[in-house]
């Protein structure tokens, strides 16, 4: 849990089995036409059903975390039907991650370095890697423990190659998921109950840790001069950012557009960040815009808690934060956007968790590829045109969020064309999760499980 929520929380409140994988080349069968995949360079603008797209970012989990021992992905799961992890004491079945854990594991950027050692993957248990020494680091969440989220992966898109943009915690995570880039940063910002809020609204004298020219340490004023997704939206493209909020602030204070400077500044921008209850009123009076962020970063964001005295409100469980999701999945889906609407779902950084697959892209640092990849993360794409029962297995990024969008909405400009660090214009597009000629998938309305308060969390029944 970052430092910053607790710090602001406790003064507030005192369907089918896998199918196949995707396709390695960039061809994607059912596209329309328009270009090929944006990892090659193609023309943008191909014309598809899509006409809204919901980008939902939970907290802190890898791909093995939640989809270790799913069926056809490429987890932990051995032929011979054994789910075996890599651990300090072997290769050991996995063990089982508890819905609420009481602690959170180390995801900073140094954290994330020791972890990933050089793309060996065995850093976890290093002296100043993730491990706690309980090898919570290792545990993971089965189907029992997550069984909406498995069966939005079973019925629609589950990707097993998707990374994070870097090797870090929240700020830079979140960031990547609206400007396909954190500005080098590799840190999060202090803050205060006087300023609860990232990025331009810190205290003037907070900074965050950046990678100056892509290679150098330096601290800056976390409010950045960097293009993010609604710079290249077309005319007539509309935008929200819907974020959790606590205590009656009407604002997510912890959005990452209140990092991107042109965003936080300009009045007419910074009114389409609002609050959570206001996408339940979209979808219901047919105001819902083209783009939209749906984030829970509070209390059932499925971040990992921490014990702190005096500390009267944990986070909810995994659970209860599937519950979270859910709802307004089914909103969607009993709507009549359900017809021309891609959710993509996601995690903002791994969260201290192991995974077993090195990053493609390994670390680094120039001036127009700052970082190298994180670690994976889960990515369900849930829609009428996403393959049914399908794993998508094409390399992709949190800056394939950026170019989906850029693809489906036909940018003539990608945000690496505004700046040279942003990665939407080499990353994979995701087309290859959807077939858009297929024959529209009916919606999957689920139930969230019921929940109970036990020992001041939130976990299910």
């Amino acid at each position: 849990m970052k430092t910053r929520r607790i710090r602001i929380a406790l003064a507030l409140a005192l369907s089918p089995l896998v199918a196949g994988c995707g396709s390695s080349g960039s061809a994607h069968d059912g596209a329309a036409p328009g270009g090929d995949s944006g990892a090659d360079g193609a023309p943008l603008g191909g014309a598809t059903p899509i006409r809204h797209i919901v980008v939902i970012v939970k907290e802190n989990h890898t791909f093995d975390n939640y989809f270790g021992s799913f069926p056809g992905a490429e987890g932990t799961l051995t032929p011979g039907g054994q789910n075996l992890c890599a651990t300090p004491q072997g290769t050991v079945p996995c063990a089982h991650a508890p819905d609420a854990p009481a602690h959170d594991l180390c995801h900073g950027h140094s954290c994330g370095l020791v972890d990933w050692d050089n793309g060996k993957m065995d850093g976890w248990s290093q002296s100043g890697g993730s491990d706690t020494g309980d090898s919570l680091a290792y545990a993971q969440y089965v189907e029992a423990d997550i069984p909406n989220y498995w069966a939005y992966a079973r019925s629609f898109v589950l990707a097993d190659h998707f990374f994070a943009g870097m090797l870090g915690p929240s700020l830079p995570g979140h960031m990547f998921t609206v400007a396909a880039q954190a500005g080098w940063a590799v840190g999060n910002p202090p803050s205060t109950l006087a300023h609860p809020f990232w990025g331009c609204d810190e205290a003037p004298t907070d900074t965050i840790p950046i990678l100056a020219n892509g290679t150098q340490p330096s601290d800056v004023f976390p409010c950045f001069s960097i293009p993010s997704v609604p710079d290249v939206l077309p005319p007539g493209v509309d935008w929200k950012f819907y974020g959790t909020n606590f205590n009656g602030l009407t604002k997510e204070f912890w959005s990452p557009f209140d990092a991107v400077q042109s965003i936080r500044n300009d009045p007419a921008k910074w009114a389409h960040i609002v609050g959570v209850a206001q996408f339940t009123l979209d979808v219901q009076n047919h105001t819902l815009p083209s783009v939209s962020w749906l984030v829970d970063q509070d209390q059932y964001s499925e971040h990992p808690d921490v014990s702190i005295p005096g500390n009267t409100t944990p986070l909810a469980g995994v659970c209860a934060g599937e519950g979270w999701t859910v709802k307004y999945v089914n909103q969607l889906m009993q709507s009549t956007y359900w017809k021309d609407t891609a959710i993509l779902f996601t995690m903002d950084d791994f969260g201290g968790w192991s995974d077993h697959v090195p990053p493609p892209r390994q670390y680094g640092g120039t001036s127009s590829a700052p970082y190298g990849l994180g670690f994976r993360l889960p990515l369900l794409v849930i829609s009428p045109y996403a393959r049914p029962g399908f794993v998508f297995k094409e390399v992709s990024e949190q800056a394939s969020i950026a170019r989906f969008i850029e693809r489906v909405f036909g940018a003539t400009t990608t945000l690496h064309d505004l700046d040279p660090a942003a990665q939407d214009a080499q990353a994979n597009d995701l087309f290859g999760a959807f077939d858009f000629a297929q024959q529209p998938r009916a919606p999957l309305v689920l139930t969230p499980r019921a929940t109970a308060v036990v020992g001041g969390t939130e976990t299910c029944l």
